[in-house]
């Protein structure tokens, strides 16, 4: 169980979004339009041309922010709230607009769930378990075959 739960967050870890930074114009656009962070990541807006914004469509709520209409630079949030937030460029376009917006997916990681283990009910025959042997154990066994060829070899039955 606890081996599966250290793959689960290694495998997060390994494919986690992480910071992510997009690209403000040129033109009518953020490259690329949308990307996806975990709570506690920034998204990096870069100015390639302007002048333009990045505004979070909501005015109240977890995740607001205005970069105020800027010719070059950057602007960043940290995001800490799970949730779909779009956002636009206030000389493009507008909330809902098409002309220049963008979203960001804040995803949480998903928290495994620990199964329950199902107990062995026994059947009409349960093996016996098997000792671990030592190099000791292995070379009287290898022995053991050996003499046990050999006598097969010296002394074959009449058939």
């Amino acid at each position: 169980m606890r081996a599966r739960l250290a793959l689960a967050g290694l495998l997060y870890a390994a494919c986690a979004p992480g910071d992510q930074t997009v690209t403000v114009g040129p033109g009518l656009s953020f490259s690329p339009p949308g990307v996806t962070v975990a709570p506690g990541e920034k998204v990096t807006w870069n100015w390639a041309a302007g002048p333009h914004s990045s505004t979070s469509n909501a005015a109240t709520g977890p995740e607001v922010w205005d970069s105020g209409v800027l010719l070059t630079g950057s602007f960043d949030h940290v995001f800490t709230t799970p949730g779909t937030y779009p956002y636009y460029c206030s000389v493009h376009s507008f909330p809902g607009g098409t002309a220049m917006n963008g979203v960001v997916e804040v995803i949480a990681p998903a928290t495994p769930t620990p199964s329950s283990t199902p107990t062995a009910t026994p059947g009409p025959f349960t093996a016996p378990a098997i000792p671990a042997v030592g190099d000791a154990g292995r070379f009287v066994l290898a022995l053991g075959l050996v003499a046990a060829a050999l006598s097969l070899l010296l002394f074959p039955r009449a058939r």
